[in-house]
C-alpha cells in the first residue's frame, strides 16, 4: 500500500504541472476497496481546472457589486447604513469645503493620519476664520464648528508640536512599523471598531499630486484593504478613486457629470486584466486584455448614467467628480 500511495501521490503531482486530465488504465491497482485489491479506472483533474471550466462555462455567475458616486459627492453625503469612515492623509486638502464638512460631519469614525492632522488643524481654522467673516457680514446664526478626530495615528514623524497641543484631548496611537505606510497602518487601528460598528465604507481626502510613489502607495492600499466588509474611496480635487475587485460592477454616474461629459478611467494596475468588458462608456471595451504596455483605458466618458464593468482581475476605476479641479484652477488664478 506505500508503494501504491507514492504512485498516487506522484500522478496528481504530474496532473498539477501538465495542467490537463489523464485517464488512469484499468491495471492500475492503487485503491483498496472492501479488504481487498481493485482496479478502478478514474478521471483525475484538479480544482483550478474545475473552476477554469465552470468560468468558462460560465456555470459560475460573476460576483456583482453595484456602487453610488454620488452619495460622495452631490447628495447625501453619506455611505452605508451605518454611516462610514474618514480619514485625513498628509496632503492638502483640495476637495471644496462643503463637501468636505459634510463627509466629516456625517462620519461615524474621524481619523488623521499623523501629517494630515496638520492639514486638518489648517482646515479647521481656515473655517472657523471664515465662519466668523460670514456672521460679521450676515449679523446672524453662529459659526459652524469642525470636529475635531476622534483619534491620529502615525508614526508621529510628520506631526508638528502646534498640532499636537491644538489636538491635546484627542487619542493619538502610535504605529511604529516601517514596513507600511502610515495610511495602511490606520486600517490595522480602525478595522476592529469598523467591525464593532458595522461600518464598511471608507473616504480618505488626499491630493493624487505631488510624488509619484506616494500616489502608488495609496493604490497599493486599496489593493491590500477592499474586501466584502471594506471599501475605500480616494478623493481628491480631481477625482474619486476606487478598486474595482474580479466580477460585474454596475456604477451610477451622476447625470450632470454624463451631461458635461466627465472623464472616467479603468487602470490595470499590478497585474493583467485578460477579459475586460464595458457597456455606458463613450469607447467601451470587449472582452479586451488591458496591461501597462498594452491596453489602458483613460480620458473615457460616459454614453448613459449606468456604467458596467465585467473584469475578471483588479482595475483602478477613477472618475472626474463634480468641477474641483476646475475650481481649484480658478482659485489659483
Amino acid at each position: 500500500m506505500a508503494a501504491a500511495a507514492a504512485i498516487k501521490n506522484a500522478t496528481f503531482k504530474l496532473l498539477r504541472s501538465a495542467g490537463t486530465v489523464m485517464t488512469l488504465p484499468d491495471d492500475w491497482l492503487i485503491f483498496k476497496q472492501s479488504g481487498s485489491i481493485a482496479a478502478h479506472p478514474r478521471n483525475f483533474c484538479t480544482k483550478t481546472t474545475i473552476g477554469f471550466r465552470q468560468q468558462m462555462d460560465h456555470t459560475i455567475p460573476p460576483k456583482e457589486f453595484k456602487w453610488m458616486p454620488s452619495n460622495l459627492i452631490s447628495e447625501n453625503f453619506r455611505l452605508g447604513p451605518n454611516g462610514h469612515v474618514c480619514i485625513v492623509l498628509n496632503r492638502q486638502i483640495q476637495v471644496p469645503p462643503h463637501v468636505v464638512k459634510l463627509l466629516w460631519k456625517n462620519a461615524t469614525i474621524r481619523c488623521a493620519v499623523d501629517g494630515g492632522s496638520n492639514h486638518w488643524r489648517n482646515f479647521i481654522t481656515t473655517q472657523a476664520a471664515g465662519s466668523v467673516h460670514t456672521k460679521g457680514n450676515n449679523d446672524s446664526g453662529s459659526p459652524e464648528m469642525v470636529e475635531p478626530p476622534d483619534l491620529i495615528t502615525g508614526d508621529f514623524d510628520s506631526i508638528t508640536e502646534e498640532t499636537v497641543e491644538f489636538f491635546k484631548s484627542t487619542p493619538k496611537i502610535n504605529t511604529p512599523d516601517q514596513d507600511a505606510t502610515d495610511f495602511t497602518k490606520a486600517f490595522t487601528v480602525l478595522q476592529p471598531v469598523m467591525q464593532q460598528r458595522k461600518v464598511r465604507d471608507v473616504v480618505v481626502f488626499h491630493d493624487s499630486s505631488g510624488r509619484l510613489d506616494q500616489v502608488m502607495a495609496n493604490l497599493n492600499t486599496l489593493y491590500k484593504m477592499q474586501k466584502d466588509n471594506c471599501n475605500v474611496y480616494l478623493l481628491s480635487g480631481d477625482s474619486i478613486t476606487w478598486l474595482l475587485r474580479p466580477g460585474k460592477h454596475t456604477i451610477q454616474v451622476p447625470l450632470d457629470l454624463v451631461t458635461n461629459q466627465r472623464w472616467c478611467s479603468l487602470m490595470p494596475v499590478g497585474s493583467a486584466a485578460h477579459n475586460v468588458t464595458t457597456t455606458g462608456l463613450k469607447w467601451n471595451l470587449y472582452h479586451a486584455q488591458m496591461e501597462f504596455g498594452g491596453m489602458v483605458s483613460t480620458s473615457n466618458t460616459y454614453s448613459t448614467e449606468f456604467v458596467q464593468v465585467q473584469t475578471d482581475s483588479n482595475l483602478i476605476w477613477s472618475m472626474g467628480a463634480y468641477d474641483f479641479e476646475e475650481k481649484i484652477r480658478s482659485t489659483a488664478q
